[in-house]
């Protein structure tokens, strides 16, 4: 018998037999994103992007996004991508699977076959949920404890200079100054003298490990829990980022890395006036504007300018959408601090579908733009 694609189940048995063979689905891809189940970090496959492309192995199968264009997807959308049928209708899965089921011989199969396929794939998928959902934990954990016990508040040490002498943000002065010449310094920002970085190539594998101090900043979740960290690894004497050489095959390796994962997180980077938290300044009627940036530093520079704005860093583009969903009931304007390097057509869809997500929870939304240089810190410092 054949696999019947006029059926939920026929499209349910052919997902479960790719979801079963990612080896497969990425050899007929032409894609060499090594064995080992992890995260692969690519050029896009269409020649869209260079190190943009993400491709999960896990034990239920493989996923894979695309974070300049936000398109993302399992193997059916992945084959369907890679041949060019993405932008088809439902993303080319017709085509997508029919090519499929050619390439790798499921024209004809028994229903023992099938039957055994599907207990499998069932099997598989629950194993593998608490399995992810485990491990997520335990980095989450570990994450945590890196902020909490591993390191410092980052007054008085190599953090705070940098912050000062390379980025002009001196936690020392006003609005950091509290009462009693006590200091309001983020709760956020904290600094580990000497912090593992992991070297990966574009295959995704570890091929080296160094040391360097770095600056540890917090990333919680809607219940402003701790659920990963953001990390700046800096020089060894805090003159500006680490300089870390590339992989052997050439693969940049950035100063800043989030740790395990950024969906829907944000730094909370300032309280705003009265430094109240979310939940207090809700309980207490208060109407505030939250300040939207992208990373740690273009933040407090939105800090020294409106320090009466709550302030978020939301970490990256693509996690606008996601955070526009997690606004804080206090707030009812937002506004989005644009880089002025978000002009590829792809980053500008991405930054107009956040705009769009946020303007739907009926909030007032503006954007503002850097008067010189790329980002609100580049004005701070008057850098080109």
């Amino acid at each position: 018998m054949a696999i019947n694609l006029r059926t939920a189940q026929g499209w349910q048995d052919l997902k479960a037999i790719l979801d079963d063979r990612p080896g497969d689905v990425l050899r007929i891809c032409k894609l060499d994103v090594g064995a080992r189940r992890s995260t692969a970090v690519i050029d896009d496959p269409r020649g869209s992007g260079h190190g943009n492309f993400a491709i999960w192995q896990k034990a239920d199968g493989l996923s894979w996004k695309n974070y300049t264009t936000g398109e993302c997807g399992r193997s059916l959308e992945l084959i369907a991508y890679c041949q060019g049928w993405y932008h088809l209708n439902r993303r080319g899965a017709q085509e997508a699977a029919n090519w499929a089921i050619d390439m790798l011989g499921l024209g004809r199969i028994s229903q023992a076959e099938l039957d055994r396929d599907r207990a499998k794939s069932f099997a598989v998928q629950a194993r593998a949920r608490n399995t992810q959902a485990e491990e997520l934990r335990r980095k989450q954990g570990r994450a945590f404890y890196t902020f909490a016990k591993e390191a410092v508040p980052i007054i008085g040490t190599g953090g705070e200079i940098y912050l000062r002498e390379a980025r002009g943000i001196d936690l020392r002065k006003a609005p950091f100054l509290g009462p009693r010449n006590g200091l309001i310094v983020p709760h956020a920002l904290r600094f580990k003298a000497s912090h593992k970085y992991i070297h990966r190539n574009k295959r995704g594998d570890k091929v080296g490990e160094s040391f360097h101090p770095a600056i540890i900043a917090c990333c919680v979740d809607g219940a402003m829990k701790v659920k990963a960290i953001h990390q700046t690894y800096l020089r060894d004497d805090f003159s500006d980022k680490a300089d870390i050489p590339p992989a052997p095959d050439g693969y940049e390796q950035k100063a800043r890395k989030i740790w395990p994962d950024s969906l829907g997180l944000v730094i909370p980077l300032w309280r705003g006036e009265g430094h109240y938290s979310p939940a207090d300044a809700a309980q207490l009627g208060l109407v505030e504007t939250l300040s939207l940036s992208e990373g740690v530093e273009d933040g407090l520079s939105e800090v020294l300018a409106a320090p009466q704005h709550r302030t978020w860093a939301m970490l990256s583009l693509s996690n606008m959408v996601h955070v526009a969903g997690r606004l804080p009931a206090c707030c009812d304007s937002v506004i989005v601090h644009r880089q002025n390097d978000w002009q590829k057509p792809e980053a500008i869809a991405q930054f107009d579908r956040g705009m769009a997500a946020i303007r739907a929870t009926g909030r007032a939304a503006a954007e503002v733009a850097a008067v010189i240089g790329k980002d609100l810190n580049d004005t701070l410092r008057g850098a080109a």
